[in-house]
């Protein structure tokens, strides 16, 4: 309970870490995914007018959400706290787009939610390199990760829901978009020694690293054709499952 706040770098004793399909993160897996369905079938239920105010509040939470790490950093963090508070990380960037898709209501910011919203909150639920071992399982930072991917989740359910995103003009512009992100953040990491969006010189993800030895100085090109796959292959399975949550929820 001591360190239910403390970053990572200043944890002397670690207890009850929070390992990868450890048991804690099994048990945060089936909360997470618990409360994503419960959320998703009361929006399903309520009518239009109480659905628009659903939205907004979560728009408010990602805001409120993102404050409060920021506040955390700066409470916390003596580690290269610029570096830190800087919003390069895809998750970070994730939240203010979720969050200008929802009180805009530009179909260009929901897209990005849905498909990168749901790929990131889902793979990062599932391989939480930024907590693992690092943390307890009951900590702040583990709690919020969990929180906040989860919430990635949910927004991307309820767009599919309700909107029909999927167009090859949006999806070329997506691409063309998150490659610019990630083309900037690899030559920020470059510069600074950071892991911004995992792109790192070298990368401290094991697979991503193998690629990056393999690949020299085409490491880019591999970042760019793993994004144009991406979304080759998740917007046909998204259209499935739009009709699929479409026909079930009605």
């Amino acid at each position: 309970m001591n360190d239910f706040f403390t970053y990572y770098t200043d944890i002397k004793d670690l207890h009850m870490p929070f390992q990868t399909f450890g048991i804690y993160h099994i048990l945060f897996l089936a909360l997470t995914f618990g409360a994503v369905f419960l959320l998703y079938k009361y929006y399903s239920g309520i009518s239009s007018k109480k659905r628009n105010s659903f939205l907004k509040g979560l728009g408010f939470y990602f805001l409120i959400e993102e404050s409060i790490y920021t506040l955390w950093l700066l409470w916390k963090c003596h580690d290269h706290l610029i570096l830190q508070l800087l919003p390069l990380e895809l998750c970070s960037i994730t939240v203010y787009i979720n969050a200008l898709g929802i009180f805009t209501k530009k179909d260009y910011f929901r897209y990005f939610s849905c498909v990168i919203g749901l790929f990131a909150g889902g793979i990062a639920m599932l391989y939480p390199a930024n907590i693992d071992g690092l943390y307890s399982a009951f900590s702040y930072r583990t709690i919020n990760f969990y929180m906040l991917h989860g919430s990635f989740v949910l927004l991307a359910l309820l767009y599919l829901k309700d909107f029909s995103l999927f167009t090859r003009k949006a999806m070329i512009r997506n691409i063309f978009i998150v490659c610019c992100m990630f083309t900037f953040a690899y030559f920020v990491n470059k510069a600074c020694g950071t892991q911004y969006m995992f792109v790192g010189s070298p990368p401290s993800i094991g697979v991503i690293r193998s690629i990056y030895e393999i690949s020299g100085p085409f490491f880019l090109l591999w970042v760019y054709g793993a994004m144009v796959l991406l979304h080759v292959l998740e917007v046909p399975l998204l259209k499935k499952l739009q009709s699929k949550l479409n026909s079930r929820y009605v």
